[in-house]
Order: structure tokens, then sequence, then C-alpha cells
């Protein structure tokens, strides 16, 4: 049967394979990617041109990038080709290598090949491959990774796998991705989660938000759901901030937004949740608008536009 499926995919029309193909692309990535979502700790997508050059300044930023989210305890998945997603995975092979020659008594051991590396290198490296003519090879620094036909199942995992986004220079396809993610955080069809566009000069950015602001395409709010920034640790930094305090953040139930703190808050953070929520944004709530208990607090929204209010919110904590 398996023999007779592969020979069906290779031959049928396009029309009639699409659906079983992204069907089979489904469940085969939920396979491929299990083990390196049962962990607690999260994964970072980082994503930029596939042309950027090892000697470049934006390859060996996003080096230094992989290898501090590592330190700081977080995974990384890219779209597991060349450019600024090698260095990524690079940084990240880099921070494990560092770590495992201190740990290792004999200095003889070749660290890449013990299976502690491995190990660390499957949970913590992991690549979503598009399938391309001209982007045939993996980089080598993948722990886990797959290969997708479509992009649209591509886009559906990084957004399930991704606790953050950082997008570094890139083209087309790097500006794809963070508006897609954008837009999926702004409509609430995703829960609300870091985005970070990491670059020396984001002018570009900058005028393309401006000038929808000025168009009211978008409201001043939405603005408030990525930070620009120049530095990679700082991009790191907005993360382990964001994470201090939010465990998880839960949509599922009507006109409720749920966020699951990893402690109590106390009465100074209440106040400043309350403050917001019955002032500023007053319009936006119920009239009961928020409500404490242990480890969450729920945001009863009612006249709700824009995700960039919640962020705000946690802003506060």
């Amino acid at each position: 049967m398996k023999e007779h499926l592969l020979n069906y995919f290779d031959t049928a029309k396009t029309d009639s394979v699409r659906g079983l193909r992204i069907l089979v692309e489904y469940f085969y990535a939920l396979d491929a990617y299990q083990k390196a979502t049962q962990r607690d700790s999260h994964i970072v997508s980082v994503f930029g041109s596939a042309r950027s050059k090892a000697e470049s300044t934006e390859y060996k930023r996003a080096k230094k990038l992989g290898q501090k989210l590592y330190e700081s305890g977080f995974g990384v998945v890219t779209g597991a080709s060349q450019g600024i997603m090698k260095a990524a995975n690079e940084g990240v092979h880099e921070g494990i290598y560092a770590r495992l020659k201190k740990n290792l008594k004999s200095k003889k051991v070749e660290i890449v090949n013990t299976p502690e590396y491995k190990a660390e290198l499957k949970k913590f490296s992991l690549g979503l491959k598009i399938s391309l003519p001209f982007e045939e090879e993996f980089n080598p620094f993948l722990g886990t990774v797959a290969t997708f036909h479509y992009f649209m199942v591509r886009k559906f995992f990084f957004a399930t796998l991704s606790s953050a986004f950082i997008a570094c220079e890139g083209g087309w396809g790097t500006r794809d991705e963070l508006f897609e993610i954008m837009t999926l955080v702004q409509t609430g069809k995703t829960p609300l989660v870091p985005i970070i566009y990491l670059s020396p000069d984001a002018s570009h950015l900058k005028a393309d938000v401006d000038f929808c602001l000025k168009e009211g395409y978008i409201s001043k709010d939405d603005t408030y759901l990525f930070d620009i920034v120049t530095d990679y640790k700082k991009a790191v930094a907005i993360i382990k901030k964001f994470y201090t305090h939010v465990k998880s953040i839960n949509y599922d139930k009507k006109d409720m937004i749920e966020v699951y703190t990893n402690k109590p808050l106390n009465n100074a953070q209440k106040k400043r949740v309350r403050t917001l929520v019955n002032g500023k944004y007053k319009k936006f709530f119920t009239k009961d608008g928020v409500g404490f208990y242990k480890n969450r607090f729920v945001l009863m929204k009612s006249n709700f536009r824009s995700f960039g209010i919640v962020r705000k919110i946690i802003d506060t904590l």
C-alpha cells in the first residue's frame, strides 16, 4: 500500500493529490517535532535571508543570537537553509559545544559525536525546510528537521512550535514570515508572543509602519505587538522578560483572554493591570474587565480591536 501511495503522489494530477499531501505533511511534521515540543523550555523562531554569507556582519550577528538564545534556555527553529538560518542554528551548536567542553572530563572526546551533544542538538536546534530546487541541502547544524512541500503547512508549524519570533534582515520570504505572524497575533488567530525585528537600520520598516498609521490602516495599539532592536542581546532580553511573568496565554473561550503567570501577581501588579483595563482601555473591556486568580488573570473583552493592548497590559507586570 505504501508503494501505491508513493506512486499516486508522484503521478496524480496536482489538484487531485493536494489535499492528501497537505494532510500527510501535517501528521508527518507532528511526529517529527513531537519530542522537541515535550519539554518546558520555549522555542524561538529566527528567520532572515538565505543569501547572507558567513563573513557578513548579519551572519555573525545571527550566530551570536542563536548562541545567546541557547545559553538563555531557549530552543531555536529556523527554515533549515543557509544564510541567517544556518547562522542561528550554528550559534546553538556553538553554545552546546562550549557547555559540553566544560562538562566532559576527557578533552580527547570528539564532542559532536557524543550522545550528549546529539541529544541536546535534537532538542534545541530545529529546522522546517521548504522543498525548493535551488535550496536542496539542509544546513549541517540541525538536530531535528522536516521537509515541506507546501509553504502553508510549514508556516503553520512555525506558528505552532514558536513562543517568540525574531526577524533578521532578509528579502520577500523574511517579510512574508514577519507580517504573517504579526497578522495572526494582531487578529487573535494565535496567542500573543514576542515579535522582534533585529536590524542595525530598521528605517525601512519604521517608514512602512508610519505610513500605515498615517493612513489609518493600523492603530497605534497594533504597534505594541512588535519591538525593533539593533542588538541581539536586547532581543533575547525582551523574550526572557516576557516569559519571566507569562507561562501561557489562552484565547479558547469566547470574549475571554486568560493569561497564566509563573507566580501569583502581587498587589502592585494587580493595580497596574486594573488601571489600564478600567482606565485607558476601558472601552475595550466589559464593566468588570479583569479578574485575578491564583496563577492567572482573565480579561473580559467587548469592543476589542487590537491584541497590542494585551501586550501593553503584560508589559506592566
